[in-house]
């Protein structure tokens, strides 16, 4: 008799001991909308980067022992998912993670920057190495400065108009090879955030309320959300549809409450509300 599994997730991104990011985000929300998340931590930080005096242990020596007795039990997964990396060296491990398990979704969240500037543990060889990760890929989620970064573009570049936005996707998903999904938009409208994706040819783009604040890890939020979705056979414009409206009720949520923005989303209360599968 065959057994029973949830869909299951490889999630190789970093862990934060303090501050709503990375995988203290993206395990609870894949967990909660059915999804068994499996962590593989490239590097353990006391909080996100952008607390002054944050601190980094690298655990790349540790991630191919790690695949290799993953490997020895035969696990499987049905969706590999990286987002942040430590060095150049966590991402040609990624590629390799790509190859041991080819049936799996390559789901690439290009973690180099944020509001026009690369994060402080990024720089151009960084910027090369996602880059090749992300032409591997199935689906990249790039925000605007990271979808910049990918296109060779000026960093602090953004499309204005609709028209703009689409001709970015449109590049970005290499003539259909892969499908994505691009956050952070404004284009004419300041009071909203424009969501854009691609997929075989196709574009569109939607929008939903700006609230104010700057919280890391909105996308660890959004990608994780997106990802169980599409999991559990939602279509790719559904699936963001619906982590855009989830990302933004946390916003509404946190925004209500005085808290210190750094600390991220106040995600937990809105999961709990959501209806199970």
């Amino acid at each position: 008799m065959q057994t029973h599994r949830l869909p299951r997730v490889l999630a190789i991104h970093d862990l934060c001991v303090f501050g709503r990011c990375s995988l203290s985000v993206i395990v609870p929300v894949l967990s909660a909308r059915g999804v068994q998340c499996c962590p593989l931590p490239t590097a353990l930080l006391s909080t996100p980067t952008n607390y002054e005096g944050a601190t980094m242990l690298r655990l790349s020596d540790e991630a191919p022992k790690i695949l290799a007795h993953l490997r020895s039990l035969g696990a499987e997964f049905d969706a590999i998912y990286c987002g942040f990396l430590a060095d150049e060296a966590q991402a040609a491990f990624v590629e390799e993670v790509f190859a041991a398990f080819p049936n799996a979704l390559r789901v690439v969240d290009p973690v180099l920057g944020d509001r026009g500037k690369l994060y402080r543990t990024m720089d151009g060889a960084m910027a090369e190495a996602v880059r090749r990760l992300a032409d591997k890929a199935h689906i990249i989620t790039p925000n605007i400065t990271e979808a910049a970064v990918l296109l060779g573009k000026p960093i602090g570049s953004t499309p204005f108009v609709e028209e703009d936005a689409k001709k970015w996707l449109e590049t970005l998903s290499a003539g259909g090879k892969r499908s994505v999904v691009m956050t952070g938009l404004s284009l004419d409208r300041q009071n909203e955030i424009v969501v854009g994706w691609a997929k075989q040819g196709v574009s569109g783009l939607f929008r939903h309320a700006r609230t104010r604040g700057d919280y890391p890890g909105t996308g660890d939020l959004f990608t994780a959300y997106f990802l169980a979705e599409l999991l559990y056979g939602a279509p790719l414009t559904a699936a963001a549809k619906a982590a855009a409206g989830f990302v933004a009720s946390c916003a509404v949520f946190t925004a209500g409450r005085s808290t210190d923005s750094k600390e991220g989303l106040y995600f937990e209360d809105i999961l709990r509300n959501k209806p199970n599968r």
